[in-house]
């Protein structure tokens, strides 16, 4: 079937080909009483009824093309944040010509609190369905990793296990260029800071996705778009970046892209190398004994990272493409801890003994995907069709030796020692396909519908070995074999449309159907339980609305609803032990079952820019890491994923830009949220409600001279309680940065200093288990200098292609490693 259905999509695009017409194309400069303006949004409309035709924007220059427009009369509208629109007279474009406008000069408001109009694009851009974090206009970016830009993004919080949150939810799925990552917490921190700020073109926070989204993510989707060259011709930039925290680090990347009418060829290469070094501290306090640890973490990496792609343009309808990119190490990357563990009874002077345990753990990463892809676009008849094709590889090695040494509490004499040996490899192999159809309704309206299924099968090896006599000797009793085999069948159709003047609607229902296998393989020594292999076959249903009321042209309300799921990821299904030290560890949970949300949000947006939200999810089996106590040996402690009966979100969101005058402009997002967490356990149960807790971004920019910007920057989260179990404390940065324009504007060069007075470190604390209390705090590399150099060469008259999001949408998140 694959085969009739491939053939039968290739002979449809080659008879394509006789359809193409001629068709027009038109330029121009859009400029204000300062010089050219940049990012202006630009739309062809046309002349009878003002529908919109093609939408651009202009570049850092000014200009703006559009091609590929039917003859007609048309009419051009201009609008930049801060100046009132631009309207043309209309003017006709007769088949196969080009016209180049005269330059466009947009009006100045005399309103001060709107007089914004920079050579800058905005920091972040909020819509009623997302907001944009612009990556390359934020100075003090310059040299992060994608880790440290995800706490720049509005809303957005990472815990320390890095876990990402929005406005205080959990359940996040993060997207790679439209790809859900498929990666565990641990395993997409270690991708993300293999990626530097150059690579990153925006990060896209979507709360309330419609159902065209996969229904995973009960939080939202955070999309990272990675930069593609959209140049006519040829160019492209390279990039140079180097940083100091308490390690080295340096990064460098090229982009280059060719582009002509018919055919654009894109690629991405980046390399670097990468000292991390991390601190943990963990207090538990038990009724008999006080466990006081101390871990030093350090990791080195050397990343290499390439994307590249091309699309064949055969005429105005048709496109066909492939797109590869891969993260990978050019060597085994290393992560090594040291740390000391005091123990003794409560109250107690001197500890009874201490333990110095480490971790010297070396291994590889791939991450790879494969897609291709065609979309056919008949703007005249308003209808799209796209069909995707994804082969997603993730490969994980893991070889850790760990000691373990007791010694008397001055650590002259050694009392026991236990070494271990543990190899732990990982292989995900994801595919998926997927079809979209849009077709344009009565008046404005349009329907799309769709179907995907995505295979996903994981194989999970974990071999645990004592050291006896200097030999390591497999444990049975510790060693396994985790297989998961996941199918998910999904379809939706999705409705936009007016309902009047002013209102609009778009509803959408999507229906999803998992059958999944979890087994576990072990040793033919060892009993089996219930544990070992769980099956699960189901159907979802997934509603989604919006309804937009455009009061006025500076006013508009917009109400939302959706239903999401998260499935567990593969790692937290898989009942391994994972090792800090033999008495501290991570553990998974096969019967983990999905959690599900419904979230609601009202938002007002203002003048198109100030924008006010209220929200409020309900979740069900909230999936949340507990910290609890071996039922087999007291002395250990474990992290354990477990379903929470509820939690529910309240939150009020604002950001807007802050424009004070043509050289002082800025940004701030305010999140204000309290979330109520209830868990029913058989062995215990608990309540916890958040203060009210406070999220907050700010970014000011001035500017000093046409090539000279400074910036100052900061986020802050108040305490909260994260999972339902910890409080964690206030924490926060502040970060400045200067640029210069150089080379005549082809060249920047950046300098910052990020976490200036080092208030980033993290502390918790959880007393949600009888009789057993943990304080936990630590610290990364927050406080950092870095320098980044960026040069661009080639054509520069840019002309933007479409933002293509691949099939492997909703999966990529789960992996852990």
């Amino acid at each position: 079937m694959p085969k009739k259905i491939t053939l039968a999509l290739l002979a449809a695009v080659l008879c394509s080909t006789a359809w193409a017409q001629q068709k027009s194309s038109l330029d121009g400069l859009v400029q204000n009483g300062v010089g050219p303006l940049a990012y202006a949004n630009v739309l062809l409309l046309n002349s009878a009824d003002s529908a919109l035709v093609k939408a651009e924007y202009t570049d850092e220059d000014g200009r703006f093309q559009i091609q590929d427009i039917p003859a007609g009369a048309y009419r051009l509208s201009v609008s930049h944040v801060g100046v009132p629109d631009y309207y043309s007279e209309v003017f006709s474009l007769a088949e196969g010509a080009s016209l180049s406008l005269p330059p466009i000069t947009m009006a100045e408001s005399v309103d001060l609190s709107a007089v914004v109009v920079t050579g800058r694009k905005p920091l972040v851009e909020v819509s009623a369905d997302k907001t944009v974090f612009n990556v390359d206009a934020s100075i003090t970016a310059a040299g992060s990793d994608g880790l440290e830009l995800l706490r720049k993004a509005p809303g957005v919080m990472l815990d320390n296990n890095e876990n990402i949150q929005i406005r205080g939810k959990n359940g996040v799925q993060v997207y790679l260029d439209g790809k859900q990552s498929f990666l565990s917490p641990a395993e997409l921190a270690n991708l993300l800071r293999s990626l530097n700020a150059a690579d990153i073109q925006a990060i896209e926070v979507i709360t309330n996705p419609s159902a065209k989204y996969d229904a995973a993510g009960n939080a939202g989707i955070i999309n990272i778009v990675l930069k593609k060259n959209k140049g006519l011709g040829t160019n492209g930039s390279m990039n140079l970046s180097g940083g100091y925290g308490l390690r080295p680090k340096a990064n460098a990347s090229v982009n280059l892209n060719h582009r002509n009418k018919n055919f654009n060829a894109f690629g991405n290469f980046g390399s670097g190398y990468n000292q991390n070094e991390n601190g943990l501290n963990l207090l538990r306090t038990q009724p008999e004994k006080v466990f006081d640890q101390r871990q030093v973490q350090v990791s080195e990496r050397l990343p290499l990272n390439a994307k590249v792609g091309m699309d064949y343009f055969i005429n105005p309808k048709h496109t066909v493409g492939v797109v590869a990119n891969a993260n990978t190490l050019w060597r085994d990357g290393t992560w090594e801890s040291e740390s000391r563990t005091l123990i003794g009874g409560p109250g107690a002077e001197r500890p009874d003994s201490v333990l110095v345990a480490g971790n010297n753990t070396a291994g590889g990463r791939l991450n790879a995907n494969l897609n291709f892809n065609y979309r056919y676009s008949d703007e005249k008849a308003g209808r799209e069709l796209s069909f995707d094709a994804d082969q997603g590889y993730f490969e994980a090695t893991a070889f850790s030796r760990q000691p373990n040494a007791y010694y008397n509490s001055d650590e002259t004499q050694l009392l026991s020692r236990r070494d271990f040996e543990i190899n732990s490899p990982t292989r995900i192999n994801i595919t998926s396909l997927k079809a979209d159809y849009e077709q344009k309704l009565w008046g404005k309206g349009r329907l799309g519908m769709g179907l995907k299924t995505t295979m996903v099968n994981t194989d999970n090896t974990f071999d645990l070995f004592m050291i006896t006599d200097g030999q390591p000797v497999k444990d049975p009793t510790q060693s396994n074999q985790f297989n998961y085999d996941e199918r998910v069948q999904a379809a939706y159709a999705n409705l936009n449309t007016p309902l009047g003047k002013g209102l609009s609607l778009q509803a959408g229902l999507r229906v999803e159907h998992t059958r999944s296998v979890g087994d576990l393989q072990r040793d033919p020594s060892q009993p089996t339980s219930g544990q070992d292999y769980v099956k699960r076959n189901y159907t979802d249903v997934f509603p989604s609305a919006a309804i937009t009321w455009q009061m006025h042209e500076k006013h508009a309300l917009n109400a939302t609803y959706s239903r999401r799921i998260d499935r567990p990821s593969y790692e937290d299904l898989n009942p391994f032990e994972w090792r800090l030290d033999e008495l501290a560890f991570r553990k998974g949970n096969p019967f983990l079952r999905p959690q599900y949300a419904d979230a609601f949000e009202l938002k007002y947006i203002a003048f198109q820019m100030v924008n006010l939200s209220v929200g409020y999810t309900h979740t069900e089996d909230l999936i949340s890491d507990i910290v609890e106590q071996d039922a087999n040996n007291p002395d250990r402690s474990f992290i354990n994923y477990r379903n929470l009966a509820s939690q529910d979100n309240f939150n009020i969101g604002l950001s807007s830009p802050t424009p004070i005058n043509k050289w002082w402009n800025g940004f701030v997002n305010l999140t204000v949220y309290k979330s109520i967490f209830k868990a029913e356990f058989p062995e215990y149960s608990f309540e916890a409600a958040t203060p009210v807790a406070v999220n907050l971004y700010a970014e000011q920019t001035f500017t000093l001279s046409p090539t000279l910007t400074f910036e100052m920057s900061g986020w802050y989260n108040s305490a909260s309680i994260w999972g339902g179990s910890w409080l964690t404390r206030p924490q926060g940065s502040f970060d400045v940065g200067i640029q210069k324009k150089v080379f005549d504007g082809s060249g920047t060069l950046k300098l910052s200093l990020t976490d200036v007075f080092l208030t980033a470190p993290w502390s918790s604390f959880s007393d949600a288990i009888p009789g057993f209390t943990i304080r936990g705090s630590g610290y990364w590399e927050s406080q950092q200098l870095r320098v980044n150099f960026n040069y661009r060469f080639g054509n520069k008259n840019v002309k933007n292609v479409q933002q293509r999001k691949s099939g492997i949408d909703a999966e990529s998140r789960r992996i852990k490693g």
